[in-house]
């Protein structure tokens, strides 16, 4: 038997489309390697069982949502760590449990690696409400006044921002990217038969077919995209828009201005989906023209580097860590730009390829993995 390692996140399965996924990958090659886990996590869902136990994984859900669980798992946590004594190792991440993992350092003398997904610093005060934004910005310097062993960053974008916001020392921080399943999000993956089927199915056949799909955060910046539907249609009016939005807190929010569009303009040129089982993503984004992307801050860009890996045309913006993790047929705009989006969209439904072939980025969960077990 190999470490003990002690996981607690926000989420985790069966929630998804969150960083939750990015530990699911992680956790799942561990458990290969014959880890010992005990994983404390959310009861997002209260028809979840409160404690689960599968061979060398046990799980603990308390507390409903983030700030719930922030105050339960505080507790739960000292009481685990109380009777297990084998523990090896603390593994979080930001935001919510970072400061109780480093008060857990000190009480028992467990070493902590913090993995930083992202640092956003001033910009919670363009992302939020100015109060609000001010109380996350205050929030986010309090997490990085406490220590931790190691801050392991997904991006040099991130470690950048460590060292340059909160002066983490270098010697602290270890940057390890995040894997990308190429064995899944492959174009191979997905037969013409679906991809005809798909567009039958969903009337895209005909069409040229703008897909967004992901978080709809002020962060990813979907406001530009939606700006620029009006324009687009004065243009071509059978381009499609399709949205597969998740869960968020601004979800609502942008999806009443889709629905407000459908509703006095365009019905036939919107789709909105929200959220769906991840082969059907896949074949989504196989059966579409183009995706755009426009985020205005990313810590690594799972949707970004997952539809260049299906070798689609991907619309983004030169900002935070893309530059470093896209590749193939990408077009940069500027932040914000709705004129940009258009420009390109237009210009790729003219056959003109104007995107830039990056080289080849390979980003391997086993690789990534083996990392994180080097570190442990």
């Amino acid at each position: 038997m190999k470490k003990h390692i002690f996981f607690v996140l926000d989420y985790y399965l069966p929630h998804h489309w969150g960083v939750e996924t990015v530990f699911e990958q992680i956790i799942t090659r561990l458990l290969k390697k014959n880890y010992k886990i005990t994983l404390l996590t959310s009861r997002f869902d209260q028809s979840l069982p409160s404690y689960e136990h599968d061979h060398n994984m046990e799980i603990y859900r308390v507390g409903k949502t983030r700030l719930s669980f922030m105050v339960l798992a505080l507790w739960k946590g000292l009481k685990i760590l109380s009777l297990a004594s084998d523990i090896s190792v603390i593994h979080t991440s930001t935001y919510g449990w970072a400061i109780p993992a480093s008060i857990m350092w000190i009480l028992f003398r467990k070493k902590v690696i913090l993995t930083v997904h992202e640092v956003f610093g001033k910009l919670w005060i363009m992302y939020k409400w100015w109060v609000l934004g001010w109380m996350y910005l205050l929030f986010e310097k309090l997490v990085f006044m406490f220590n931790y062993n190691l801050y392991h960053c997904v991006s040099r974008y991130t470690m950048n921002s460590l060292r340059t916001l909160y002066r983490i020392p270098d010697k602290s921080i270890e940057v390890v990217y995040n894997g990308v399943d190429t064995d899944f999000w492959s174009s191979q993956q997905v037969s013409e038969d679906e991809i005809l089927d798909w567009k039958k199915k969903n009337t895209w056949n005909g069409r040229y077919v703008v897909l967004y799909y992901g978080h709809a955060g002020k962060s990813k910046w979907l406001d530009s995209l939606v700006d620029c539907i009006p324009q687009m249609m004065k243009y071509d009016p059978d381009t499609l828009f399709v949205f597969n939005i998740i869960d968020s807190k601004r979800r609502s929010e942008v999806m009443k201005r889709l629905k407000d569009l459908e509703v006095f303009w365009f019905a036939r040129q919107i789709q909105i989906f929200q959220g769906m089982d991840k082969k059907d993503l896949r074949t989504m984004v196989a059966s579409c023209d183009v995706v755009v992307a426009p985020s205005f801050s990313e810590g690594f860009g799972s949707v970004h580097t997952e539809v260049v890996a299906m070798d689609k045309p991907l619309i983004t913006t030169y900002v935070a860590s893309l530059p470093e993790v896209v590749s193939g047929k990408v077009v940069f705009v500027r932040p914000g730009s709705s004129y940009d989006i258009l420009e390109s969209l237009l210009t790729i439904k003219e056959d003109q390829q104007i995107w830039e072939n990056l080289p080849v980025k390979n980003f391997s969960w086993n690789t990534t993995v083996d990392a994180i077990e080097h570190f442990y």
